[in-house]
C-alpha cells in the first residue's frame, strides 16, 4: 500500500479521482507545516478503506483555491480536499459537485464523536457537506520566558495591561508581536481581531454588507493598527517564515489559530512549558468579550463517493477519535472530536478560558466574507501591513469599500 505526501508548490496538473486507476485517490490540501499530521491521516484512511490514497500539498492559499475551483469547473473534482466553512463552503456546494454527508454525521453524533453544534459548522442550509479537519480558536500564543524576562507576571487581562506588557517586552529587547503577511491570506488576522475588540457586531456587519469598510468602526480599528506599527509592536511583515521570529525568540507573542502550537512544538517550543495562551482583551470594558473560531472542513466529490463506496470508509476514519488523536499527536491540532484527547497544553488552556469566560464565538473573517470579495479585500489588508501609514490606511479603507459597495449592489 502506497501512502505518500508530495510537497509541491509548483503548478499541479488536474488529477482528481479519475486518475490512472479507480483505486488511486489524491487528498489535496494547502496547510503548510501540517505534513506529519496529513501523513498520519492518509495512512489511517488508506488502511480503513483499502484505497491507495496519496497526499498533495499546494501553496499559497490563493493559488490552491484557484486550482480546486478550476478543477471543479473542468470536470475533475478531487475526490478529497480541504476547504473552508461559512460562505466559502456555501459557494462550493453551489457547484453541485460535493457529497452530502448526512448519513455519516448521523453515525458520528450517535457515537458521541461530535455534537449538533459542530455539524452546523459544516452544513449548508441544514445539510452537512464536510467533516472536520480541525476546530480552532484564535488566541495569543506567548513566550513564557520572554514574559518572565520582561517582568510580566501573568497574561494581560485588560487593554491597558496589554499595552503595558508590549512596552515592557520592547524594553527587554523583544518585538511584542509576530505578524507576518505571507501566503496570500494573513492580512485579515489583526484587522479582524481589532474589529472584534472594538465592536464585534460591526465585524459581523462587514461580512453581510451592512457595515462599510470606510465607516467609523473600521476607522477606529485601522487607527489602532497603525498606532501599533508606529510603536514598533510588530515584526517585519515581509518575513516569509511564519514562525521564525517566535522560534528564535525575537518576538514574544503571536495572534494565530491554536493549531500553531503544534507547529511551534515541532520547531522546539513546548506548549505549556515555553508557550502559553490568552485571549486578547476588549479595548473598552463595556465591549462584549469574543473569540474568533475557525472550522476547517474536509470535503468529498459526490461522483467519487458514488463510484468508490470505500471512500465512505475513508471519511468515517477521518471523523474518528483515532484520526483526531493521530492528528493531535503529529501536529498538536484539535479535530473537534469530543472523544479525543486535548493534543497539547495550549488547547487545554484555551478550553479552560472558554469554559470560564464564555466569550461570544465569531466565525473567522476568511470564512464569513463572500468568496467573491475575499481575495481582493485581503490583498488590501496585506498591502497595509507592507506600508502601515495613516495615508495608506485611508487608501486601503477607500479601496475596500469601493469593492464592497460594488459587490453588494448586485446582491
Amino acid at each position: 500500500m502506497r501512502v505518500s505526501t508530495l510537497l509541491a508548490s509548483a503548478a499541479i496538473t488536474a488529477a482528481g479521482w479519475t486518475a490512472a486507476s479507480a483505486q488511486d485517490v489524491t487528498f489535496y490540501y494547502d496547510k503548510s507545516g501540517w505534513d506529519e499530521g496529513f501523513a498520519a491521516l492518509i495512512e489511517g484512511a488508506s488502511e480503513a478503506s483499502g484505497l491507495d490514497i496519496a497526499g498533495q500539498q499546494q501553496t499559497p492559499t490563493d493559488r490552491y483555491q484557484a486550482y480546486i475551483m478550476s478543477s471543479i469547473a473542468g470536470g475533475a473534482t478531487p475526490a478529497i480536499f480541504t476547504w473552508w466553512n461559512g460562505k466559502q463552503l456555501d459557494s462550493l456546494v453551489e457547484t453541485g459537485e460535493i457529497a452530502d454527508l448526512t448519513a455519516l454525521w448521523d453515525e458520528a453524533i450517535e457515537a458521541g464523536w461530535f455534537s449538533e453544534a459542530e455539524r452546523e459548522l459544516f452544513s449548508v442550509d441544514g445539510t452537512p457537506y464536510a467533516i472536520p479537519l480541525n476546530v480552532a480558536r484564535w488566541p495569543v500564543l506567548y513566550n513564557k520566558d520572554a514574559f518572565e524576562a520582561a517582568g510580566i507576571e501573568q497574561p494581560p487581562q485588560s487593554w491597558d495591561e496589554l499595552i503595558a506588557a508590549a512596552d515592557a517586552l520592547k524594553e527587554a529587547g523583544y518585538v511584542p508581536f509576530n505578524a507576518p503577511a505571507v501566503g496570500g491570506w494573513m492580512g485579515f488576522i489583526w484587522f479582524s481581531e481589532l474589529m472584534i475588540r472594538t465592536d464585534p457586531d460591526a465585524f459581523v456587519g462587514l461580512t453581510d454588507g451592512s457595515v462599510p469598510y470606510d465607516g467609523p468602526e473600521v476607522q477606529r480599528a485601522m487607527e489602532i493598527w497603525t498606532d501599533f506599527y508606529e510603536r514598533g509592536y510588530f515584526t517585519d511583515a515581509r518575513e516569509q517564515d511564519e514562525t521564525r521570529f517566535m522560534v528564535n525568540e525575537e518576538a514574544a507573542m503571536y495572534l494565530i489559530g491554536e493549531w500553531t502550537a503544534g507547529i511551534l512544538a515541532n520547531r522546539g517550543m513546548e506548549p505549556g512549558e515555553q508557550i502559553g495562551a490568552f485571549l486578547l482583551p476588549p479595548i473598552d470594558a463595556e465591549t462584549e468579550n469574543s473569540v474568533i473560531v475557525e472550522a476547517a472542513p474536509i470535503v468529498f466529490s459526490a461522483d467519487a463517493m458514488e463510484e468508490m463506496p470505500a471512500l465512505m470508509d475513508a471519511a468515517r476514519y477521518l471523523m474518528s477519535p483515532e484520526a483526531g488523536n493521530a492528528l493531535g499527536a503529529a501536529n498538536g491540532i484539535y479535530s473537534g472530536n469530543l472523544m479525543t484527547d486535548a493534543p497539547n497544553a495550549i488547547v487545554s488552556d484555551v478550553n479552560a478560558i472558554i469554559a470560564e469566560d464564555a466569550p461570544r464565538s465569531i466565525v473567522r473573517w476568511w470564512e464569513a466574507v463572500p468568496p467573491e470579495l475575499q481575495g481582493d479585500l485581503v490583498s488590501q489588508m496585506n498591502a497595509f501591513m507592507l506600508d502601515p501609514t495613516e495615508e495608506n490606511a485611508q487608501r486601503v479603507m477607500d479601496d475596500m469599500q469601493a469593492l464592497n459597495e460594488s459587490y453588494w449592489a448586485f446582491q
